[in-house]
């Protein structure tokens, strides 16, 4: 078994100094839990007050492991996790840090196109990924900034991580929301599903204007019904924020939960 990296870098847990497990499947619970034990006996002699994992360094990095599902299929980017990994990390005493869902809704507007006076949303032409991705980078370092574990990371780093996504994109359904003095208010990613068919993943929206969200995920869910797509999938939603609380108001069905797990020292 290839053991997960041990990163010493990472975000702070509610002020303490806090490392993290690295993602890695275990061979069984009792070894894995083993080596989660011995890391964490290290690391607070090291001087380290908590640990949390899996998380590769920071959340632009894989993290996450799933805790709960109904059976659906998997979808493009989704965290994954080897059979004994949850098991290992309970049985070393680590509890949930942060819960996430994901969510899927019927295709088509739930009305909400304007509910914010002057907001044009179109979608992208196609050219020129690496500026598309340099305005989301703006909106992405300011709108989730406050969000806990976030760490800001610099324009071609984030271009790097996204250009993947564009490659399985359908232009239309990548948006942006423009207000009346043509300044860029919102950006949303979102891509037909290469694994679920039928299937469109809400991946990214963040707005600098409230509502601006909920505008461009209307227009996401109308065009899905409008291009023949069966559901609009609202991926990794951080529970208690907006966008899960968005995703009900779309009629959104958790199908599976992941956790962030973390131990104190």
């Amino acid at each position: 078994m290839s053991l997960p990296k041990i990163h010493r870098e990472v975000p702070s847990w509610d002020g303490r100094r806090t490392a993290a497990i690295g993602c890695g499947a275990f061979e069984a619970v009792e070894s894995g839990a083993a080596f989660l034990r011995e890391t964490c006996d290290r690391l607070r002699e090291e001087g380290y007050e908590a640990v949390v994992g899996p998380m590769d360094g920071s959340t632009w990095g894989a993290y996450r492991l799933p805790v709960w599902t109904d059976g659906s299929p998997g979808f493009f980017m989704e965290p994954a996790a080897g059979p004994h990994d949850l098991g290992a990390y309970e049985t070393a005493g680590f509890e949930v840090a942060e819960l996430h869902v994901s969510s899927t809704a019927a295709p088509g507007s739930r009305g909400y196109a304007d509910l914010v006076q002057g907001l044009g949303v179109d979608s992208w032409n196609g050219e020129e990924p690496e500026k598309l991705l340099a305005s989301a980078h703006r909106l992405v370092m300011e709108g989730f900034a406050r969000t806990p574990f976030f760490t800001p990371v610099p324009e071609d780093m984030f271009v790097a991580r996204y250009a993947p996504l564009l490659a399985h994109a359908d232009p239309r359904l990548i948006l942006r929301a423009v207000d009346e003095a043509g300044a860029v208010r919102g950006l949303t990613l979102s891509f037909p599903d290469p694994l679920r068919k039928g299937a469109v993943v809400l991946k990214t929206y963040v707005g600098s204007l409230p509502g601006a969200g909920r505008v461009m995920a209307d227009r996401v869910h109308e065009l899905a019904g409008e291009l023949g797509f069966t559901e609009v999938i609202h991926a990794l939603m951080r529970e208690g924020i907006a966008s899960e609380a968005q995703s009900r108001k779309f009629g959104g069905t958790v199908f599976r939960r992941y956790a962030l797990m973390g131990r104190v020292l």
